[in-house]
């Protein structure tokens, strides 16, 4: 089995960008593994820590490169036993823990997919991913075996729960461990290989899964380079979740490959700015990627976190999930004297965008430029490539290796998404002459709140589901704080009015059943909503709307109809 990979792909001593970008050739390995290049390639550092972990109930420890190597095999023995072959899904429904990682690179060396689903789902966003993807498995806390076990009868793919931590009748993720075998052997597999699904939201419908195959990890070279080269004397912590693309790709398997060490830090609680700083000054972690949302909490937090963290040792921050403004971006080099790069990407399509201003100082507008490697364009809807100025959907070449293998058990919907040579990302924004792209805004009505992305159809299914909703219509409005907040307009059945109390009874159903980042923050009760002559809702004009009431009167929102949280 090759040992080349996510390495290879560097271009050695780049003099400038377009050096990098003149010299680029992939060199992705047939049978690439991702668990190869993150553990066994590095045969002279297997004893230094890979990954620390630290959480509020006390726990902390360190694991080396050749204990998680050892771990992974023992846990893809004990998966082997208990009938998890090739092709097979498993989720992973777990925080940031060492035993998120182990079961990750496990799963990969068994050629079994992973499905990472986030600790905010709800049963019924938990069930509909386990349901469809027909998952084999699961690994949890403890404190969510009863929940599962409450879906068991409605999910007869589901042979196994597995728990990271104690529980009476459970499966045991330590004990499985203990008792298999530490020697593994891997079955010769192809880069084609898939090994990670993950839900994302879509307008209409349920969640589509996003499959991906394994050169996906080797094809995300823009994560070395956005966070100026890693090296082996830097440390990696962000507070994104290993459930989500970004925090799992640019914060785990595009940074064990280097050789440098990931901490991880598991919470209960909410997010706390000054508690992360604290983290990251007492372990000298120098590279973070942080979305704006939350470098706006910090800001908000904290005006001059340098004088208050003097002994933080970081030298880039990376931000992604959606356009930095050029204010957050200066805040962010200013106060925290740290270097300060973009990254863009998707479920869909990661890291083909950005900057790295260890080789050119970035404009702070854009999003950054295509990264070595990536032929990326802005495309009309017969897919030619449109003049510098002009706006389009933002595309990438179709044999890209950070594009996605598919749509799981929904080839129509990949087929939607190409257009000729081109995988569209459904993203609207135009480039300028020096090949800087800017994000204009989505040729859907996807909802980017907080980083996360939001498809109003699954929170409106969710709102409708309430016996007083007679239809309603999600969207997302502009807020300085989430980047957009959810809004939902809300015609009642006769027999219904508004009031303080049915607001609240409609956003817990949809944080507890659905998930708790999915809740409309406002809600507006309305007589009649905008439709299609072919009966649609106009979700375009409810926003253009908001827009615009927002723009003329921030802070007049006609209180008598509206509940704002």
């Amino acid at each position: 089995m090759s040992f080349e990979g996510l390495k290879e792909q560097r271009v050695a001593g780049p003099k400038s960008w377009a050096d990098a970008c003149a010299r680029h050739r992939w060199r992705i390995p047939p049978d690439y593994n991702i668990a190869v290049d993150c553990i066994d390639r590095h045969l002279k550092l297997q004893d230094k820590p890979a990954l620390y972990y630290e959480d509020d109930r006390g726990r902390r420890e360190v694991y080396t490169f050749a204990r998680i190597g050892e771990l992974s095999r023992r846990f893809a023995n004990a998966l082997r036993g208990l009938g998890i072959k090739r092709g097979d899904v498993v989720a992973l429904h777990l925080p940031q823990m060492p035993e998120a990682a182990i079961a990750h690179l496990s799963l990969y060396r068994l050629g079994a997919i992973a499905l990472p689903i986030s600790r905010l789902f709800g049963a019924d966003a938990l069930r509909y991913r386990l349901e469809h993807s027909e998952a084999r498995a699961i690994v949890a806390e403890p404190e969510n075996v009863a929940k599962l076990d409450s879906l068991r009868a409605e999910l007869p793919a589901l042979r196994h729960i597995i728990t990271a931590g104690a529980h009476a009748g459970a499966l045991s993720f330590d004990e499985l461990a203990a008792a298999a075998s530490d020697r593994f052997t891997m079955e010769r597999g192809s880069s084609e290989d898939p090994f990670l699904l993950m839900y994302t939201s879509g307008t209409t419908g349920k969640p589509k899964g996003v499959l991906h195959a394994s050169r996906f990890v080797a094809g995300c070279n823009g994560n070395d380079y956005c966070c100026n080269f890693l090296g082996t004397g830097d440390l990696y912590y962000s507070p994104a979740d290993w459930a989500w693309m970004g925090g799992l790709l640019v914060g785990l398997l595009g940074i064990w490959p280097y050789g440098v060490p990931v901490l991880a830090y598991r919470s209960a609680s909410r997010f706390d700015p000054e508690l992360m700083l604290n983290l990251m000054e007492r372990y000298g972690v120098t590279l973070s990627l942080q979305t704006p949302t939350v470098i706006k909490q910090l800001r908000a937090a904290i005006s001059h976190p340098r004088e208050k963290f003097a002994r933080l040792s970081l030298r880039c921050v990376v931000s992604g999930s959606e356009p930095v403004s050029p204010e957050l971006g200066r805040w962010m080099k200013d106060e925290l004297g740290t270097d300060f790069n973009q990254l863009f990407g998707q479920t869909e399509a990661m890291d083909f965008l950005g900057n790295c201003s260890a080789l050119e100082e970035p404009l702070l507008g854009p999003v950054g430029k295509a990264y070595p490697g990536h032929e990326v364009a802005v495309i009309n809807d017969e897919g030619v490539a449109l003049k510098p100025g002009e706006v389009g959907q933002l595309a990438l070449g179709r044999d890209d290796p950070a594009v996605m293998k598919g749509f799981w058990k929904d080839p129509d919907a990949m087929a939607e998404r190409v257009v000729g040579r081109w995988f569209g990302t459904g993203d609207l924004a135009y480039m300028d002459d020096q090949g800087y792209f800017y994000y204009k805004a989505r040729t859907d009505d996807l909802i980017k709140s907080s980083g996360y992305r939001i498809g109003p159809g699954e929170v409106e299914a969710k709102i409708i589901e309430h016996p007083a909703v007679a239809i309603c219509a999600v969207v997302g409005v502009p807020d300085t704080r989430r980047g957009e907040a959810i809004k939902a307009f809300i015609k009642l059945r006769p027999g219904f009015e508004p009031s303080s109390g049915l607001v609240e009874q409609i956003r817990t159903d949809v944080k507890t059943r659905l998930a708790a980042h999915e809740y409309p923050h406002e809600i507006e009760f309305v007589q009649d909503l905008p439709m299609t002559l072919t009966g649609k809702i106009r979700r375009k004009e409810l926003r253009e709307r908001e827009i615009e009431r927002r723009s003329t009167a921030p802070k007049k929102l006609q209180e008598d109809k509206t509940e704002t949280g």
